[in-house]
């Protein structure tokens, strides 16, 4: 097995080490040849830039293989000859879930309670343990005999030490009912795979991963393990650039593989850096730059600021948009946006970009939880939790993902006003028995309340049904006929739609739920519990799935940085640069402090001890080195201030970027490019050339509403830009200034415009109305008091105070319902 080092100065020397490979393989060649990158975007990446090689040349020389890890292992599995059946998430979970179990009640109790989510963490320290190259022996011997001399004297230690006999217990147990199951794990595939010679083996892996303490879907000990050991390979080439090798990289490298060939970087191909766009002043206080904290005067000459990752893409859509107006080519396909994390500029570019008018680019994925049919999901989970509450009954009945044909919506308000009537606060009996006496009342005629049950009626009977139906939920039963009764429920009552999307996120969550009951099925039948157990098994594995949706077909890229490095683009913006996000706070065990899963770790021959936090910080300082030389022309630095209200810091790196040595080049002020809808159709003329012929292509809505907004012409221009005139102001309260310290638009709503204050569905009155009860009481017995000639109250005339206030309170009593005036009394 030859394996070798290939180097490269930059990003763009580490992508032609990738084509050439590509473009040197035949068509056998291509099919014994897997390129492992780190995700599946990073692949997309990686196609992109060899297509524009013009790779594959002929259909009968295809591209080699291009995945993530776990795409190496299905392909490899697929070559042995006897493939052993490979276990779901769902069914690995419910394996350990049972194995817990069985040890809790041999006697080796955990210090918590066993949960889904505590399962699952529990699964990814095993995987952990075993990819480092560790048995569950070793972990039982390097970790407890670390806990047991401080047990005695240490409480906290003692209680580490009960855990990690129990974690030992239940992967035993794991380990065994894997092996008499006959099914594989990742573990499992890796010995049949480095014990089993293929006739069909995989030849060739090009790395273009570091490893996990360089990056965080690099390759683990085991899986060095596996490219040294396994039969049939014949290369292993690693692809990396000077700035990763030397922070650490290099070293591990040379530990790892023996013998590897290590070529040396042609300084004669590295690239000329990118120019590197700063922002054209200082402004203190402005509305587009925040005035610096303490240490960042340096860091604004390089790095725009912005206040929120909002106003951060707004300043992109400006600068394009002004780009294009001015007459300067913009290729957007070549346009990346590189960040962090993609997710939470993905939600916030949908709006922005489409009220610019600017396409983009996506092909990250996004969480299955946060699709509106996994919400439907948990509204049936909710309305059984709750007791079928009136909240919960109304919106379960409201839900646009089901049919239910008996009902429309009149009949649905009507019963949420009827159950607020009557204090309805949850209970099947009590809704029936409502009910019941609705049915025995329709007889009779006339009157408000009668029209408003017998037209709340329908729907008090179908949330009746419901409840019956689901009722079971709530009973300690296997979760096996827990999930299959949730999946009979979502099939009765689906509601059919067009809608790609939708139907795809219906999809997913009946995977997920079907993945449930398999696993369940045929690893812990055994297993029960209500549908709060039920509810949390569901929504942890909603929460781990991911809605794979491509956001545009071109346009502006958006990239995460493990993406971007397989990518061309002539114009980059690292996006975002705060801290807790460049570099990203690495995962931790809820088990085990990180000195505590140090011992794990392999030892070096120097038995010099791993620095993990030094290494990944220095792996990530040269990470967003090649990134802000990734660009063939510009490159923008910019960071934001606040994060939902909440101020953040800068990230670390910005104060690096003066040190990378690039050219400078002042931007053009983009503050006042008008690209946005509301902006295009303000008042005047630009509003109407909006609307003219050569106008921009509005959606109907927004040309309707633009139409209503300029026929307006008698409309008083102050009033309508939101002036509200002249206000005198009343009389001042402590309420009334306290309620402006905390939120001057809520004075305002409710001090300005008199706005009634909501009430809360529960409660007949609000605090403010029964303050408001009390101090009109208190006022008028003391106007009283005073008019029959009293001062003061003094011990001598207590009892005739407490005569008169009991007088007062008569009236002001009789004005409330019996149940609040007994309460008030």
């Amino acid at each position: 097995r030859r394996t070798r080092l290939l180097r490269a100065p930059d990003l763009s020397g580490f992508r032609s080490h990738l084509v050439e490979l590509a473009a040197g393989l035949d068509g056998p060649a291509s099919a014994d040849t897997f390129v492992l990158v780190p995700t599946r975007a990073a692949a997309e990446q990686l196609q992109r830039t060899l297509a524009a090689h013009g790779l594959p040349r002929a259909a009968d020389r295809p591209l080699p293989h291009l995945g993530t890890r776990s795409d190496l292992y299905d392909l490899l599995a697929s070559r042995l000859d006897r493939r052993a059946r490979m276990l779901s998430p769902f069914e690995r979970e419910a394996l350990l879930s049972a194995a817990a179990r069985d040890a809790e009640e041999s006697g080796v109790a955990p210090p918590f309670h066993v949960r889904p989510t505590l399962v699952a963490e529990m699964i990814a320290l095993y995987d952990h343990i075993r990819r480092l190259h560790r048995t569950v022996d070793d972990f039982e011997r390097l970790v407890g005999g670390e806990l047991e001399p401080a047990a005695e004297s240490d409480q906290g230690a003692a209680q580490l030490l009960e855990q990690t006999r129990f974690l030992v217990a239940a992967f035993r147990g794991y380990e065994s009912r894997l092996r008499d199951g006959g099914g594989h794990d990742e573990h499992a595939l890796r010995l049949d795979l480095i014990e089993t010679s293929p006739n069909n083996p995989v030849r060739h892996v090009v790395v273009t991963v570091g490893d996990r303490l360089s990056d965080p879907d690099g390759l683990w000990p085991a899986d060095v393990a596996l490219l040294t050991s396994i039969p049939g390979l014949e290369r292993v080439d690693i692809a990396a650039t000077d700035g990763a090798l030397d922070a650490g990289y290099l070293d591990r490298l040379r530990l790892a593989f023996v013998d590897i060939e290590e070529t040396e970087s042609d300084t004669a191909e590295r690239t000329a850096p990118p120019v590197l766009v700063v922002p054209p002043a200082l402004r203190l206080g402005g509305n587009d730059t925040p005035p610096p904290r303490s240490g960042q005067a340096q860091q604004q000459a390089v790095v725009f600021s912005y206040r929120d990752r909002e106003e951060e893409l707004e300043g992109v859509a400006r600068r394009l948009k002004a780009d294009r107006r001015a007459g300067r080519q913009v290729h957007l396909d070549r346009t990346a946006l590189v960040v962090s994390r993609a997710l939470p500029y993905l939600y916030v570019a949908r709006d922005v970009f489409a009220g610019a008018g600017v396409p983009f680019q996506a092909h990250d994925t996004l969480p299955l939880a946060a699709e509106p049919y996994a919400a439907a999901l948990d509204l049936v989970l909710e309305f059984v939790a709750t007791g079928f509450t009136r909240r919960a009954v109304t919106a379960l009945l409201r839900s646009p993902h089901f049919q239910f044909h008996q009902i429309d919506r009149a009949a649905i308000s009507a019963l949420d006003a009827a159950l607020v009537e009557l204090r309805f606060l949850g209970g099947l009996d009590r809704l029936m028995a409502i009910a019941g006496e609705w049915v025995a009342s329709a007889k009779d005629r006339g009157g408000r309340e009668h029209r408003r049950q017998q037209a709340a009626l329908p729907a008090a009977t179908v949330a009746i049904e419901l409840a019956t139906l689901l009722a079971p939920l709530a009973e300690n039963r296997p979760l096996l006929d827990q999930l299959e009764l949730l999946l009979s429920f979502l099939d009765r009552y689906e509601r059919p739609s067009d809608d790609l999307r939708r139907q795809r996120a219906r999809a997913g969550v009946f995977a997920a739920v079907t993945g449930l009951v398999d696993g369940y099925k045929r690893h812990d039948p055994g297993a029960s519990g209500t549908v709060h157990d039920l509810s949390a098994a569901i929504r942890r594995w909603l929460g781990a799935q991911t809605f794979a949706i491509r956001n545009g077909d071109g346009g502006l890229q958006i990239v995460d940085a493990q993406a971007a490095r397989f990518g061309e683009f002539d114009d980059v913006q690292l996006m975002g640069l705060v801290e807790g996000e460049w570099p990203e706070r690495p995962r931790r065990s809820v088990f085990y402090p990180q000195a505590l899963l140090a011992q794990l770790e392999p030892a070096r021959p120097d038995r010099i001890a791993l620095h993990e936090e030094r290494d990944l910080l220095r792996a990530a300082r040269a990470s967003f080195r090649d990134l802000s030389l990734l660009a063939r022309s510009r490159t923008r630095i910019s960071t934001f201030a606040l994060e939902a209200d909440a101020v953040v810091e800068p990230s670390v790196f910005v104060e690096d970027a003066e040190g990378f040595g690039l050219a400078t080049e002042t931007a053009v002020g983009h503050d006042d490019a008008r690209v946005f809808t509301y902006e295009a159709l303000h008042r005047g003329s630009l509003a109407r050339r909006s609307l003219g012929e050569g106008g921009p292509a509005l959606p109907d809505l927004t040309r309707r509403w633009a139409v209503a907004r300029m026929s307006g012409s008698d409309r008083e221009p102050a009033r309508f830009l939101g002036r509200a005139g002249q206000w005198t102001l009343p009389r001042v309260s402590v309420s009334r200034l306290e309620r402006y310290l905390k939120c001057p638009f809520q004075f305002y709503v409710a001090n300005v415009l008199q706005v009634e204050e909501e009430r809360e569905d529960e409660d007949t009155r609000s605090p403010l109305e029964r303050g408001r009860f009390l101090h009109e009481l208190f006022e008028t017995f003391f106007h009283e008091w005073q008019a029959r000639g009293h001062s003061r109250i003094t011990p001598e005339t207590i009892d005739d105070a407490e005569a008169l206030f009991e007088e007062v309170c008569g009236p002001a009593l009789a004005s409330l319902a019996p149940s609040e005036a007994e309460l008030e009394r």
